[in-house]
């Protein structure tokens, strides 16, 4: 009996197919692609030293890898495909490439799947969709789940009690980032007022009480009851926000190698000062921004991205998103070209997603922050 796998995943999944043609091979151009060992042996046996030669070994991490130096893959042909897929089989694609831009994640006997934004095709599906992004569950044959015989897993560290409950209680924090009636800004509000309270559940697990809380945010009379309440009870402060966004744009500039990013990124701290309107942007721009929101939700499992307290997590996760929002809205200014701004979404899911540096930066300068309410209110606005 072949084996299957239980995935959680947004439909678009299945919807995605790389197209070479509408992004210039982006996942193949300028980046290092690293080739496990298990593919480094098929290689060698392939006796090929149009392959080989290639290849550089990385000693720091005991791998292979191929050097773009921002050039172009060199197993690409004319038409952005790659040529060992298409010569020996899908088998003989690395990890890295057998999988991008899907990634991932386990959990007890469960496992999600999304894709990554910076691959430009899959940023576009996932982005400009206006309806809110639908997800299912579905089985998983093993050829999917581990295509060529290799799937990379992101994991975290989880409780067997949160193992048994994180699928529902991811539906219920993607329920409050769609609520439409509310901004953005509203809804990451009731979102923290939501985990402050799943924090305290999961101190002292209370399966009862973690259900009655799902139950209560997903309810349209606590919506038109209670949420009101939460959101009168943040003030935001202005200079709060100012001055930890300028504190995080300094900490990437410092560590930004490339000049030019360096350059850009300080020039975002013109942005802030003075706080600029974005209402007409945030209006327009809604439903890309929430796409965004619960495509990181899922991508990175957020609040359990990192170890460490859900609050800090979220200020995190927050924090992140008011990057990306300053940084969409800044392009917006200059031009309203969609495919600017996919350019712009992937060079920031690099940062992000990629390299982690930022995200982990990002995670750090939060430490030690607890207060929920001193945390939106330098954060959000109600």
């Amino acid at each position: 009996m072949k084996k299957k796998y239980f995935y959680f995943q947004p439909q678009y999944v299945k919807k995605f197919k790389c197209d070479g043609s509408k992004c210039s091979a982006h996942c193949c151009r300028g980046w290092n692609v690293f080739i496990d060992k298990g593919t480094y042996k098929q290689y060698s046996k392939l006796g090929s030293q149009e392959i080989t030669s290639h290849l550089q070994f990385n000693a720091d991490k005991d791998e292979y890898l191929i050097r773009l130096g921002g050039k172009a893959c060199p197993f690409l042909n004319e038409n952005h495909l790659c040529r060992i897929q298409l010569e020996h089989g899908e088998k003989f694609l690395s990890q890295t490439c057998a999988t991008y831009p899907r990634v991932t994640s386990a959990f007890g006997k469960f496992f999600e799947r999304s894709l990554t934004l910076s691959c430009p095709v899959a940023a576009e599906l996932i982005l400009f969709n206006p309806k809110p992004m639908p997800f299912e569950f579905v089985e998983v044959p093993e050829k999917v789940h581990s295509p060529g015989g290799k799937v990379f897993l992101q994991s975290i560290q989880a409780t067997d009690e949160l193992k048994a409950h994180i699928i529902e209680i991811q539906l219920a924090m993607i329920s409050i980032l769609q609520e439409r009636t509310l901004s953005i800004d509203q809804r990451l509000i009731v979102l923290g007022f939501f985990l402050d309270r799943l924090e305290e559940i999961f101190s002292d697990f209370n399966g009862a009480a973690l259900t009655k809380l799902i139950m209560a945010y997903e309810s349209k009379k606590f919506l038109a009851e209670q949420v009101p309440l939460i959101l009168q009870s943040i003030s935001f402060d202005a200079d709060k926000f100012v001055r930890l966004m300028s504190e995080l744009l300094k900490k990437f500039a410092d560590e930004e190698p490339f000049p030019k990013d360096k350059k850009f990124i300080q020039s975002l701290n013109q942005t802030l000062q003075p706080l600029p309107n974005k209402k007409s942007f945030l209006a327009e721009h809604s439903t890309f921004l929430e796409n965004y929101l619960v495509n990181e939700l899922i991508l990175n499992i957020f609040p359990w991205r990192f170890e460490g307290r859900l609050m800090q997590n979220f200020a995190a996760f927050v924090a992140e998103y008011k990057l990306f929002e300053l940084i969409t809205f800044s392009a917006t200014l200059k031009s309203s070209d969609k495919q600017a701004l996919i350019e712009l979404v992937g060079w920031f899911t690099t940062r992000f997603d990629h390299s982690g540096e930022y995200k982990q930066m990002t995670f750090e300068h939060f430490d030690g922050m607890d207060d929920p309410f001193d945390l939106m209110e330098s954060l959000l606005e109600a």
